[in-house]
């Protein structure tokens, strides 16, 4: 029986097909485009798919949104979890393509500084680093 993270069964048995992942490498970097929903039930794919790259070396991450219709707090939790495991790697992760509800979201909870490019270009360093 497939449950999701809070333990709960899904029906049918397995995980919603709400959010397709697909990716893209190219020259050590990779593209994730995402089209759908990633909440707590969809962000394990996202996840995997990035541990995945991340484990085979891949440096730099860029996850095209533009297909994304919608995310909560658990998706952009699964966003920042990636991103902080990239630049402990020595790498790092961006969002692109980011509109509508997804995008308000970033704003609300100030995300928008670390994901998006042009915001921030990495981890902050401590004074003298």
């Amino acid at each position: 029986m497939t449950t999701d993270e809070s333990g709960h069964a899904l029906p049918g048995g397995r995980a919603p097909d709400w959010l397709t992942v697909l990716v893209e490498e190219r020259d050590g970097d990779a593209v994730v485009r995402l089209d759908g929903e990633l909440d707590i039930l969809t962000r394990p794919r996202l996840s995997a798919a990035c541990d995945e790259l991340l484990s085979r070396g891949v440096r730099r991450i860029v996850i095209d949104a533009a297909g994304l219709s919608f995310s909560d707090c658990a998706g952009l939790s699964a966003l920042l979890g990636v991103q902080r495991e990239a630049w402990r790697r020595g790498g790092s992760l961006v969002l692109t393509g980011v509109h509508g509800m997804p995008a308000r979201l970033l704003a609300i909870t100030g995300a928008a500084a670390t994901l998006l490019p042009g915001e921030a270009t990495g981890p902050a360093k401590a004074v003298g680093e």
